[in-house]
């Protein structure tokens, strides 16, 4: 919801004072512009006082500041000890409260800048390119010194004793440098600075009062700074009116002229006029300025909540976050999306409305109420807004009790009617309901059995796709199981020949003892499963009846595969321990097997060295020497550095030691040589799938099959993608990887019979 559009801007701030930014528009106080700014000019600390709503703050932004600046003064921004400190600030770590306060308005970095200052030492510490300029300290609502931060009470004095510093010698302050202070504050708050008079020797004779605007000062303002809206008769007329005042003579309230006209009223009444365009008419009771103040929240609450529905929040925000029950004003700061739990948007109209006004200090915008005077009509505007609305509530619960006992009245009457005419056809349809209730109870039973039977073959299926996946789990266990033995059976007959195909039968037999565990792993999970599906299907049967033959011949046939996987963990055992028996023959033979010397070139020996190399590396590792070992491989693809298989051997060592990174690119080095060299293919595949970029380990798994059938980590890989897939109904892949070296379509590569398509 956008903010209401607006028109040219008022040159009347309404409720909120005046600004340096409209010292052009700020009349009627010339005379008093004049007098304090020379007071201030020739004393080191003036006091302004005067009573709330007398327009102190005005005069010191629009008017002190600028005559100051015209003298050659460097004027500090306007800054009051009191205020809420930043959110999450703890006051213990503060030096002085007070002084951070004035600081925080002087500074524009974070609290760390000013936490641990005093006044003199910030000033005597901050930049200025000219510093022969003299110093002026405006501060404002100096009563904020006994009002805010009361648990903080005996900081007050050290406060003042931080003033004092400024001004240590009569003609000198801060670094030889000229410094005045100008302090405002309410008449009513002079008697507790007057406590600490023996603070300020001398410094609290020099006193400027501001009384409100006298009359012809009010015909000033609305003659010129309005740009000729109010002729000279009306703006009489209207100060007139304007300085009348209610008060109580002989116990009745009359209206009687005074000398003063309040400035935020005329401000008021001016704006008024302003809004409607300069015409002139009836301005509802201009001579009471609660009233007034009262009518100008009303209004502007109504034009903010415009199009919101949001009065009572905004109402709420006023009176719980803004006014203190001490009768002061509070602030909040402004949040990402919501100030004080009000929506930043409702927060923006407010301050367009002049209720509420914005200051920022650290880097951080807080709220308060726009002005001091404002803080009592505001607490009248909310009680009797709040009263109305419970009145209504009342007001519409009465009303809504009324229609209903009228409602019941008629529904009474009704009902009555109704249940002798109901009452007189109750006894010739009792048969009927009857007969319909003992139709209803045979029906019910069949449905009973309907559902009993409906339940019992939901859970026989249920059961039967368990066993179905239990039988392809054993089937692909069973093929795996043989495809180990078919491997190690091999290398009974393996003897070391030099031949280029030796690194990688090596590679894969000793490749199956660590897929041995997975395997013993993979089995007794297919063994628990089916003592858990023997007893479910046991419970089962005797549950349900209805499909007892069902589940009993479910149960029988899931029993058969008992001795299946008795047989499965016999072969097992056995090839762990022909394995084992084989490794030392192998080991023993490679170890001690020298290659004849063949060719005579320079590439042939190297290849040749680089195969004795490889060998010796192996042997070493396998026995458990794996730094010796690492440095073997390192040398034999120095020796030779298209030799895939010492890639692939040293890809394995970082895998094992959990460097992924190297082993993957020791493996993609290997695959660069020999793009069909099955042990690194299937490390490929094995890294994918840990990395579960299925789709490349599916095709770095086929391509490892074709190169080599017998190689198990490709079986095993393989067979875990087929799982996921069956076990997932959607996928979430993306596609292959444009970097993966298993540079062949999976198309190419049919499956091998061994591994079926689950």
């Amino acid at each position: 919801m956008s903010a209401p559009k607006s028109g040219p801007q008022s040159p009347f701030p309404g409720p909120r004072p005046y600004e340096a930014g409209e010292r052009d528009r700020f009349y009627g106080r010339a005379g008093e512009r004049r007098d304090l700014a020379a007071l201030v000019i020739a004393n080191r600390l003036t006091v302004l006082y005067g009573p709330t709503g007398a327009g102190k703050t005005s005069l010191l932004a629009a008017g002190l500041v600028p005559e100051l600046e015209r003298a050659g003064f460097m004027v500090m921004p306007i800054a009051r000890p009191g205020g809420l400190l930043p959110p999450g600030t703890n006051p213990v770590h503060l030096r002085n409260i007070y002084s951070a306060n004035v600081l925080m308005h002087w500074h524009h970095g974070d609290l760390d800048g000013v936490a641990k200052h005093t006044i003199t030492s910030y000033l005597e510490a901050m930049e200025d390119p000219r510093p022969e300029r003299p110093l002026a300290l405006v501060i404002d609502q100096f009563e904020d010194l006994f009002n805010t931060h009361t648990t903080q009470w005996e900081q007050r004095e050290a406060f003042l004793r931080e003033l004092v510093d400024c001004l240590a010698k009569p003609e000198r302050g801060i670094e030889e440098r000229p410094v005045r202070v100008c302090l405002a504050i309410r008449d009513e708050e002079l008697a507790e600075l007057e406590r600490y008079a023996a603070l300020l020797p001398d410094l609290l004779r020099i006193r400027f009062r501001l009384d409100p605007l006298r009359r012809p000062a009010a015909i000033e303002v609305m003659t010129h700074a309005a740009g000729g809206m109010f002729a000279r008769p009306d703006a009489e007329k209207l100060a007139t009116d304007l300085a009348h005042r209610r008060v109580r003579t002989f116990g009745k309230i009359a209206l009687v002229p005074s000398e003063f006209v309040e400035p935020i009223q005329l401000q008021l009444a001016c704006d008024e006029k302003w809004r409607r365009g300069g015409k002139s008419g009836a301005m509802a009771k201009p001579r009471d300025p609660d009233e007034a103040l009262v009518r100008y929240v009303d209004a502007g609450i109504a034009r903010a909540r415009a199009g919101w529905r949001s009065e009572a929040k905004i109402r709420r925000f006023i009176g719980d976050k803004l006014l203190t029950p001490e009768g002061g004003r509070s602030a909040v700061v402004r949040g990402k999306r919501h100030t004080a739990g009000l929506l930043n948007k409702l927060v923006d109209r407010l301050e367009q409305e002049r209720i509420v006004r914005a200051e920022e200090r650290l880097g951080t915008r807080w709220y308060e109420l726009a002005h001091d005077r404002m803080v009592e009509p505001m607490r009248i505007s909310n009680a009797a807004w709040f009263e109305a609305q419970r009145r209504r509530r009342r007001a519409r619960r009465v009303a809504l009790l009324l229609l209903l006992l009228a409602g019941l009245g008629v529904a009474a009457w009704f009902g009555v009617q109704w249940a002798l005419a109901t009452y007189q056809g109750l006894e010739g349809q009792k048969t009927g309901v009857e007969a319909e209730l003992a139709a209803a109870s045979q029906t019910r039973e069949d449905l009973e059995q309907s559902l009993a039977r409906a339940e019992g073959n939901y859970a026989v299926e249920r059961l039967r796709a368990q066993a179905r996946g239990l039988d392809v789990e054993l089937v692909g266990l069973a093929d795996d199981i043989q495809a180990a033995r078919g491997v190690i059976a091999d290398m009974a007959r393996f003897s070391p020949r030099g031949r280029d195909n030796e690194p990688a039968d090596l590679t894969n037999f000793v490749a199956v003892a660590a897929e041995l565990p997975g395997l013993g792993a993979r089995l007794t999970g297919v063994g628990q499963r089916h003592a858990e599906l023997t007893a479910e299907l046991t419970a089962a049967a005797q549950a349900r009846p209805l499909v007892e033959a069902d589940l009993k011949a479910l149960a029988k046939e899931t029993a058969s595969r008992g001795p299946e996987l008795e047989r499965l963990r016999a072969d097992l055992d056995a090839a762990t321990a022909e394995q084992t028996r084989q490794r030392a023959r192998v080991l023993a033979e490679v170890a001690g097997f020298e290659a004849p010397q063949r060719g005579t070139s320079g590439d042939a020996r190297a290849r040749e060295m680089a195969r004795q190399l490889w060998r010796d590396a192996f042997v070493m590792l396998q026995r458990g020497s794996t730094e010796d070992a690492r440095g073997r491989f390192e040398r034999a693809h120095l020796r030779d550095t298209t030799h895939a298989p010492a890639w692939d051997m040293i890809g394995r060592i970082a895998q094992t030691g959990g460097d992924l990174k190297l082993a993957e690119q020791s493996y993609r080095k290997a695959l660069t040589y020999a793009p069909d060299y099955g042990p690194s293919l299937a490390s490929m595949a094995s890294l994918y799938l840990t990395k579960e970029w299925f789709l490349d380990a599916e095709r770095c798994a086929r391509e490892a099959l074709a190169a080599q059938p017998s190689l198990l980590s490709a079986r095993v890989v393989l067979r875990a993608v087929q799982q996921r897939r069956q076990s997932e109904t959607e996928s979430d892949e993306e596609g292959l990887s444009p970097k993966n070296p298993c540079s062949r379509p999976a198309a190419a590569a049919a499956p091998p019979a061994a591994v079926p398509a689950e």
